[in-house]
């Protein structure tokens, strides 16, 4: 592949058969793989990419893994990252055959991780759009820390609050699920400014 270096891939392959091409970013190419038994993706930094931010994104992956909301890290080096594979389904592309249930538990697994990225100081930056939530079985996680960034202050939950009770396509399909009425999408706004206003999130120095 072009866009790689094919050395980089040789190195990796000694330790993992590579077996798909599962994305494709501006700053990496994502691989699926098999290492010791497990399925993993592969996540190489692009021969063209502006900005190199494989071993970032390690760093705070490892940071997460005691949460088990996110990959777990098998090891990296400054132009690779090798970490379990997530298999699950974006939010975007599931959300509208999720049952009542599995919307509401969605949601609250959504909040919690953000909350805790905001605890932790971690902005994901990427959040609003939804793309980087996987639908796993009754499970959510969160992928792709590429653009993340540790920040005295961080505004993971109201971008969260943005996507499942703001005006797009999920936050639609919530409210309607969840029987939503205009009082009650105001009333969570709400409370996101005033979760906004104190201050007490993202204490990261």
């Amino acid at each position: 592949m072009n866009l790689v270096d094919e050395k980089v891939l040789k190195e990796i392959e000694k330790k993992v058969k590579i077996i798909d091409v599962i994305g494709k970013g501006h700053r990496g190419i994502v691989f699926k793989g098999i290492y010791k038994g497990k399925l993993v993706a592969v996540k190489v930094m692009r021969k063209d990419s502006p900005k190199n931010t494989i071993r970032h994104e390690a760093e705070i992956l490892k940071m997460l893994e005691e949460y088990k909301f996110s990959p777990k890290v098998y090891f990296y080096s400054d132009i690779y990252l090798v970490m379990e594979y997530i298999n699950g389904v974006e939010l975007k592309k599931i959300i509208n055959s999720l049952s009542k249930e599995e919307i509401l538990k969605v949601v609250e697994q959504i909040l919690k991780i953000s909350l805790r990225l905001d605890s932790l100081g971690i902005e994901h930056g990427e959040i609003q759009g939804g793309r980087h939530f996987l639908v796993a079985k009754d499970r959510v996680y969160i992928i792709d820390f590429d653009k993340s960034r540790v920040k005295r202050t961080t505004k993971n939950f109201t971008s969260a609050i943005s996507l499942l009770f703001g005006d797009n396509l999920i936050a639609n399909r919530v409210k309607e699920a969840l029987n939503l009425e205009e009082e009650d999408i105001l009333f969570i706004r709400r409370l996101a400014k005033l979760y906004k206003r104190s201050g007490n999130y993202g204490t990261k120095s």
